[in-house]
C-alpha cells in the first residue's frame, strides 16, 4: 500500500547556508539533498540540524574558488559531520581539467568506504566521471543529471550507480536507467528545470509516471524506496536526521 503522505523527495539542490527556519517550512512536506558548492559553504553548515535536510560536504567542478580553496585535510575533518558528500565530480567548460580531475581523484579515494551517500556532476564528462568510479572503486554514487550515452550507463550501473533525474531531462535519456537506480531532482536553481523552489517534485514525478506508466505516487514510493536501498547499502543511513531515517525504514 502507498503512503500518500510521504514527502516530496529532491535528492539535488542548492540551498543557501543561511536558510532561515521559516524557509525551509515553507518547502512544506518535503526532504531536500542540500547540496553545497565549497568547503566554506560546508563549514558553514556542519553543525546543523534540519529534520528535512540533508546537507552536503562538496567542492563543485565548476567553481573556480572552490577549487582553489580545495584542502584534503579539512574535507577529511568535516567529513563525519556529513551523511551526504556533494556535490563533486567533473564539469567540462569549468576549466582547469587538470585540477578538476585530481581533486576528484583525491574525493573518491577519501569516500569510497565512508558510510555516505555521494551526488555526483558530470557535464560534459560521463564518459571520464564514470571511468572514475571505476578506477576508484566507488560502489553506489548518484549521478546527478547524467547524460552520458548508452555505453556510458551501462558502465555506470556496473558499479550500482544511482542516477537523480528531473524534468530537464529528455525522455529517451530516463529510459535508460533501471527503475530501481532512479531518485528525483530539481537542480534548483537551475534554469532549464524551472522548479519553483527546492522539492517542486511535480514535474519530474509526472514524466516518470508517464515513462513508467504509473501514478505520480507510484513514482514517489519507488524513489524513496529506491534512497533506502542505498541508504542502507552504503551506511549513509545511520548518520541520516532520525526523522528521514525513521522515513526510510518504515516504508
Amino acid at each position: 500500500m502507498i503512503d500518500k503522505d510521504l514527502p516530496a523527495l529532491d535528492t539535488h539542490a542548492h540551498i543557501d547556508p543561511d536558510v532561515t527556519p521559516s524557509q525551509i517550512a515553507a518547502l512544506g512536506n518535503a526532504v531536500v539533498f542540500a547540496v553545497t558548492r565549497s568547503l566554506h559553504e560546508a563549514n558553514q553548515v556542519k553543525n546543523r540540524r534540519d529534520s528535512s535536510l540533508i546537507w552536503g560536504l562538496g567542492v563543485h567542478p565548476g567553481v573556480s574558488t572552490a577549487r582553489a580553496a580545495w584542502d584534503p585535510q579539512q574535507f577529511k575533518s568535516l567529513l563525519s559531520s556529513f551523511a551526504l558528500v556533494g556535490e563533486i565530480g567533473l564539469d567540462r567548460r569549468g576549466g582547469a581539467l587538470a585540477e578538476q580531475r585530481s581533486i576528484f581523484k583525491e574525493v573518491l579515494a577519501i569516500v569510497r568506504d565512508e558510510p555516505v551517500l555521494v551526488s555526483i556532476h558530470s557535464s560534459g564528462a560521463s564518459t571520464e566521471v564514470v571511468q572514475s568510479l571505476h578506477d576508484a572503486g566507488m560502489r553506489g554514487a548518484i549521478l546527478h543529471w547524467f547524460n552520458g550515452d548508452h555505453t556510458d550507463v551501462q558502465r555506470a550501473i556496473e558499479t550500482n550507480a544511482y542516477f537523480s533525474v528531473n524534468a530537464a531531462m529528455s525522455r529517451e535519456q530516463i529510459q535508460q536507467f533501471p527503475r530501481e537506480r532512479v531518485l528525483c531532482e530539481t537542480d534548483f536553481p537551475a534554469r532549464k528545470v524551472r522548479a519553483r523552489k527546492p522539492a517542486d517534485m511535480a514535474a519530474i514525478e509526472q514524466l516518470l509516471s508517464e515513462v513508467w506508466k504509473t501514478s505520480p505516487e507510484e513514482v514517489r514510493a519507488a524513489t524513496w524506496w529506491n534512497l533506502r536501498t542505498l541508504s542502507e547499502q552504503s551506511g549513509a543511513i545511520e548518520r541520516l536526521p532520525e526523522s528521514i531515517a525513521d522515513t526510510l525504514l518504515y516504508l
